[in-house]
C-alpha cells in the first residue's frame, strides 16, 4: 500500500493549490456632493468646468445644478472617470481609471457603482469579463490571470460562488460548485497527470463521498475527510485485488474484508 499512498499523496497536494487571489478593490471613488469652489465655462462651450476645494475637477454636461450627461470626473489623487453621468452619478457607459493599482474598467454603471456588463484589467496582467452588481462581481464572469489560470463561471460579492470551471495552469480541471470563494459541494478535479477525483468538497478539500482514479488504473469509492481516505471505502489495485473496510487518515485499519485477483 505505501506505494499508492504516495501517489494518493502527491496527487492531492497538487490538488491543493491555492487559487489566484481574485479580489478587486471595491470603487471607493464617489462624486463630491459639495458646492464648487469655482465654475468656468469650458473651451467647447457645451460643458462647464466645475472646480472642488478638495481637488477634484468635473468637465462635462449638467442640468439643474448637477452632472448630466457626458462628463470627464478626476479626482485630486488621479483617479478618473469618462463617461456617462446622471443626476449627478456615474450611470449607463464609462471607463474608470485607478491610479492607485492602475486598475481600469470600462461597462455599466448605476447609482455611481460598477453595475451590469463590464470589463476590468488590473496592472497584474489579471483581467475580469462579465457581471457587475452594486461594484462587485457578481453573477456570470471569465476570469483570466497572467499566469495563465482561467475561471468561467459564477460570482457573488467578488468571489467565485455557484457552478463553474477553473482551469489551472499546469494543466488541472476543477469542473463542479463554488461557495465564497471554495471548491464545495459536488464536483470533479481532473489532474494534468490523468488521475481524477469526483465527489463532495468542503473548503476546497476532498470531504464525505467521493470516487478517485490513480493513473495507474487503481480506483478508490468511499468516505474521504480532509482531503484524505477516512471511513469505510473500497480500494481496488491495477491487479484486481480488492481492500475493503474502514480507513484513518488514508490508511486501512485491519485486513481487507475480501481480496481477489484478476484471472489470467
Amino acid at each position: 500500500m505505501k506505494k499508492y499512498y504516495i501517489l494518493f499523496y502527491v496527487c492531492l497536494m497538487a490538488g491543493t493549490v491555492a487559487a489566484q487571489n481574485v479580489g478587486t478593490e471595491q470603487s471607493k471613488y464617489k462624486v463630491t456632493d459639495q458646492a464648487p469652489k469655482k465654475i468656468r465655462r469650458a473651451q467647447d462651450e457645451a460643458s462647464v468646468v466645475f472646480e472642488y476645494a478638495n481637488g477634484d475637477v468635473y468637465k462635462g454636461e449638467i442640468r439643474d445644478g448637477k452632472f448630466e450627461g457626458y462628463g470627464i470626473y478626476q479626482w485630486a489623487d488621479g483617479n478618473v472617470y469618462q463617461g456617462y453621468f446622471h443626476e449627478g452619478l456615474q450611470e449607463k457607459e464609462g471607463a474608470a481609471y485607478y491610479v492607485d493599482k492602475s486598475n481600469t474598467y470600462k461597462g455599466e454603471w448605476h447609482l455611481g457603482m460598477r453595475h451590469g456588463k463590464g470589463v476590468l484589467r488590473m496592472s497584474n496582467g489579471d483581467t475580469y469579463e462579465g457581471e457587475w452588481a452594486n461594484d462587485r462581481r457578481t453573477g456570470f464572469g471569465v476570469f483570466r490571470a497572467k499566469t495563465g489560470d482561467m475561471y468561467m463561471g459564477q460570482w457573488r460579492d467578488d468571489l467565485r460562488h455557484g457552478q463553474g470551471t477553473y482551469t489551472y495552469a499546469n494543466g488541472d480541471v476543477y469542473i463542479g460548485q463554488w461557495v465564497n470563494g471554495e471548491r464545495e459541494g459536488y464536483g470533479c478535479y481532473r489532474y494534468a497527470n490523468g488521475a481524477m477525483y469526483e465527489g463532495t468538497f468542503v473548503l476546497s478539500q476532498f470531504e464525505g463521498e467521493g470516487t478517485y482514479l490513480y493513473t495507474d488504473g487503481a480506483v478508490y469509492v468511499g468516505h474521504f475527510h480532509h482531503g484524505v481516505r477516512h471511513g469505510y471505502g473500497v480500494y481496488r489495485t491495477p491487479t484486481g485485488q480488492v481492500l475493503a473496510g474502514n480507513w484513518t487518515n488514508n490508511c486501512l485499519d485491519e485486513k481487507p474484508s475480501k481480496s481477489k485477483r484478476k484471472r489470467s
